[in-house]
């Protein structure tokens, strides 16, 4: 395993810039596209769509765990971990860590990680 290249993947700084720049519908589909590109990395096998259900792509209680980590990460937004069966696509988990984000941002919410870099 790529241990530097799996890092260098969870490095959120760019996201979170373009999140911060972004309009309401472009946040919206950047967290969306990172959904599916996450959810891409830890189900290799399975095809992801926007409406593709996590559950049915073979997401189990450690994989969730797994998304839901490298979302917070990328993010910096506290994502609890029944938001993956609350929301379980990546179109609607994406709207979710939209609106999380822009609470974080206007500051409505406190971020996930509270180290300084």
């Amino acid at each position: 395993m790529d241990t530097e290249n799996s890092e260098a993947n969870l490095d959120g700084a760019k996201l979170r810039e373009d999140l911060a720049a972004a309009t309401p519908e472009e946040r919206e589909a950047l967290l969306r596209e990172t959904v599916r590109a996450q959810l891409a990395s830890i189900l290799p096998e399975a095809t992801i769509e926007d409406d593709s259900n996590f559950l049915e792509n073979g997401l189990t209680s450690l994989t969730a765990l797994e998304l839901t980590r490298n979302l917070m990460t990328l993010t910096d937004v506290e994502i609890p971990l029944v938001a993956v069966l609350e929301y379980p696509t990546p179109a609607s988990l994406g709207h979710y860590l939209a609106e999380a984000f822009a609470a974080v941002a206007e500051g409505d919410a406190a971020p996930a990680g509270t180290a300084a870099e």
